[in-house]
Parts: structure tokens; C-alpha cells; sequence
């Protein structure tokens, strides 16, 4: 059985044994809901599982309803364990730039091996300055510098040898254009610099490559604890372990696709090649 489906049996659980004891109580509906201060579509929703009721909700009715004490503790207990399912299944968005990078950096700081998968562009920790400027255009002036110095720190734990880095990009991504020739040969240079460190690995897929799976969108995992997204509107994070596994399970099906070494060399080449060819 699954997490996400153990969650649900113990939600209906809940509701069930909340209805039950009401009914045994000799109570209504209204009855209770003013007794315990609550609405009565308020209580009806919590007795038909469409609402998860607070710890507090949880004590005032098994109060309410005179249960023992051994049902007041398990039906408490039950109510605290399925909020805390619920903040870790929570995806959290984080808007703007800097705040992004904030966030980020708090999670990065306490990782010691961090994934990073991009189908679109060059992830932040592997941009050159110019590249950077440049994925930062469009962004207020106050905004960017901040986020400019909070990505410097960032940049500065790939000194770290404790800590392990692991970055896989489709080759769409390095031929995605921020700017003229000059501005991606420079960043591809900087990639192989950066990939020669020794606790940095790099690898791309080939556009060429018969994938036979679908990747939505980038995302980094890092110790295998929590994945976050860059979207539109921010950055999302997902702590839930059932979904962090999926995504370590992708990455490592994705890595299995990608050019190493030799092979790694001769196409960053190519694509520099052709971005000096389309000027």
C-alpha cells in the first residue's frame, strides 16, 4: 500500500470514528456544532471527509462526546499524524529571483551530494557572468544584484570537496540562446572548465538519442530529501518522499542517456562550432 493511500484509509478512519461517537453520544448535528463552536457545514464536512480537522477540532468533539480516554489519544494522535503528512506533501512556491536563490542556498548549504537536471538553458551554478546578466535582464535592477550576490555564494560551495555535484542537461539546453555567439561559447568554455573540478560531474543528452521518456521540466534533487522546480511565477519545493523518489528514479533513467568524457568533449565542441556558424 501506498503512502498516499494509507493517508486516505486513515482520514476516512477519522471521519468515521468522529460520526460514530457523535451517533453514540445522542448528539446532533447542530447540537455539536454549537457545543464545540463550529459551523454545522463545518462539522458535516469533517464527518464526510471532505475536511481534515484540526488537532484542537479533534479534542473539543472527543471532549463533547465523553470519549475514553485510550479513543481521545488515538483519534488526537491520528488528527497530528495526518497534518504532518499534509506539510510534507505540501509543494511550497517561493516568488522572485532573489528569494529563489535565498531558498536555494538554505537547502543547498546542508546537501552533500545535490542533482541537477535542465531541459531549457544552463543551471544557475553553472552560469558564467555574461550568461547570468543575461537570464537576469528582464529583472528589476535591485532585484538582480541581489540575486547576482546571493548566486556568488552559492558558486563558492563548489569549492567545497565534501560536497558533490552532479549536473545532467539535455543538449537543448546549451543550444538555447541568452545572447550572440560570443556570450554561449563563452559559457560552453566556462562549462568545461567547471566540469574538469573534481567534485563536479557534467554530462548532456544528445538531441540525437532515442529517449523513450518524457521529461516536463527541469528540477534538482538534492540528498535525496527534497526537489525543487523553477517555475514562471517562482521556485517550488517538494519535501514528500514518495515524490522525491520519483524524481531520483527519472534522473537516474535520464543519466543513462547522456555523453561522458570523450564523447561529452566532441559536442560541446559541435555546439560551440555552430553557434560561432550562426553568428
Amino acid at each position: 500500500m501506498t503512502a498516499p493511500q494509507r493517508s486516505t484509509l486513515a482520514r476516512e478512519r477519522l471521519s468515521r470514528e468522529l460520526r460514530r461517537l457523535r451517533s453514540e453520544a445522542r448528539m446532533t448535528g447542530t447540537a455539536t456544532a454549537q457545543a464545540t463552536g463550529m459551523s454545522q457545514s463545518k462539522l458535516s464536512k469533517i464527518e464526510n471527509g471532505m475536511l481534515l480537522p484540526s488537532v484542537i477540532d479533534v479534542e473539543r468533539l472527543v471532549a463533547e462526546f465523553s470519549a475514553t480516554r485510550e479513543t481521545r489519544l488515538e483519534l488526537v494522535e491520528l488528527a497530528r499524524q495526518l497534518h504532518a503528512e499534509v506539510e510534507t506533501r505540501r509543494v511550497i512556491l517561493h516568488r522572485g529571483a532573489h528569494r529563489h536563490q535565498q531558498t536555494v542556498a538554505h537547502i543547498e548549504v546542508r546537501a552533500t551530494t545535490s542533482h541537477f537536471f535542465q531541459l531549457a538553458g544552463v543551471p544557475s551554478l553553472l552560469q558564467s557572468e555574461s550568461y547570468l546578466r543575461a537570464v537576469l535582464a528582464a529583472t528589476p535592477d535591485r532585484e538582480q544584484e541581489a540575486a547576482v550576490t546571493s548566486l556568488r555564494a552559492r558558486r563558492a560551495r563548489l569549492d567545497d570537496p565534501n560536497k558533490k555535484f552532479v549536473f545532467l542537461l539535455s543538449e537543448s539546453a546549451l543550444r538555447w540562446r541568452m545572447g550572440s555567439a560570443d556570450l554561449m561559447c563563452d559559457q560552453i568554455d566556462h562549462l568545461s572548465r567547471t566540469m574538469r573540478r573534481p567534485n563536479v560531474s557534467l554530462s548532456v543528452i544528445p538531441w540525437t538519442t532515442d529517449a523513450n521518456l518524457v521529461a516536463l521540466h527541469g528540477f534538482q534533487v538534492y540528498d535525496e530529501r527534497v526537489v525543487t522546480i523553477s517555475v514562471l511565477t517562482g521556485n517550488a519545493t517538494i519535501t514528500d518522499p514518495h515524490d522525491v523518489r520519483e524524481y531520483v528514479a527519472l534522473f537516474s533513467r535520464l543519466e543513462t542517456l547522456a555523453a561522458r568524457g570523450d564523447k561529452l568533449e566532441a559536442l560541446l565542441a559541435r555546439i560551440s562550432r555552430d553557434h560561432r556558424q550562426l553568428g
